[in-house]
This record gives C-alpha cells, structure tokens and sequence, in this order.
C-alpha cells in the first residue's frame, strides 16, 4: 500500500490568539486550539483517510495536536525535529503589526502579511529548499516503518507545510507566496 502523507497544521496556541509572530517560539496550545484539535481527528475521519502513523514537530504546539490526532485515530506519534516551523527572525515575539516595521521586505495577499526578507530570518527560497529536504527525510522514515499500514498525518506549522505543499507541485518559492495560508487544523493530502 503506498503511504500517502496528509499535511496539517497545528491547534491554536496564544501567541495565534495574541496575534504574534511565534515562527519557533514555543507557546501551548489554547483552549481553542485543543478544541480545533479534536475537530481535526473528526474531519480526518470523515475524509475516510485510514491514518497508520503521526508525525510532528517538537514544538508543542505541533506535539500537542498531533498526541491528540493520534490518541483520537488509534495510531503512534512520533516526534520529528525537522518539521520546525520557518524562522521568523527578529520579528518573532512581535505582533503581526510590526511586519511593515521590521521586514526588509514583506507582500500582502489573502489578507495576510508574508514577511520576504527579516533580519535573521529564514527566506522563501530557503524555506522551499528546506521543504523538499523535509518531503525527502519524511518518505525515507516511512519507508524503514516496514509495519505502517496507512497515510501518515503530519503536523508541523503554517509556513513549512505551505513550502511542503508547494514543492510537491513543482512549484517556485515565488508560487508559494500565492498559496493561501494553513488555517489552524486545516489539513491537505499530497497526492
């Protein structure tokens, strides 16, 4: 059976609910959050999608959801560094409404603020380099997990899964900024 890998980004945390930056900030998860998280697990179920493993980010945030998905699906989590959210440099900490402040370079789409270039931070090429290392690191773990019968549930954060989602296109960093944002528990399955 070929694993396909489903992308979802985490529950709420507080700095999502403040409004901040949080990039690899640490924050838990809100109340709200816990709430999005079990509403994933129903939506996946819905989706009919037979969930044989769940990966995550250290983050726990990204940890939480994910130890929530895999109680509610019946399956293992395992915890994976490399899912790391993108760095958001010296603007992470500070409230969406310092971007035009402290970005180098930043575009406004979906009524969002994307930060191009920051002090520090990671860029969007990089991000999509990053990304197809991780598509890469994430196929090869599956392929020694000999007893995984399924697809496997990946959460990680807004940025990364994004960079994710577009490099499995074949699309450019630049396509990417054209992408519409993760919404939190908002899953994508990778076809």
């Amino acid at each position: 059976m070929k694993n396909r890998i489903i992308l979802a980004r985490h529950g709420q945390d507080e700095d999502n609910a403040a409004g901040i930056l949080n990039g690899r900030r640490d924050m838990p998860l809100t109340e709200k959050g816990i709430l999005q998280a079990y509403e994933l697990v129903k939506n996946v179920r819905k989706s009919n999608l037979h969930i044989g493993l769940v990966l995550s980010s250290a983050l726990q945030r990204a940890c939480r959801t994910a130890e929530i998905c895999a109680k509610g699906l019946g399956t293992r989590h395992i915890i994976l560094d490399y899912l790391i959210e993108r760095n958001h440099g010296i603007l992470e900490g500070h409230p969406y409404s310092d971007i035009p402040i402290l970005a180098k370079e930043y575009c406004e789409r979906f009524g969002f603020t994307y930060v191009l270039d920051v002090e520090g931070g990671e860029t969007y090429p990089d991000l999509c380099d990053r990304a197809s290392e991780v598509l890469c690191k994430i196929k090869e773990f599956i392929s020694y997990c000999w007893w995984l019968d399924g697809d496997v549930l990946v959460v990680s954060h807004g940025a990364i899964s994004r960079a994710m989602l577009v490099v499995h296109k074949g699309l450019t960093w630049r396509e990417l900024i054209d992408t519409p944002s993760f919404s939190n528990c908002e899953f994508k399955i990778l076809e």
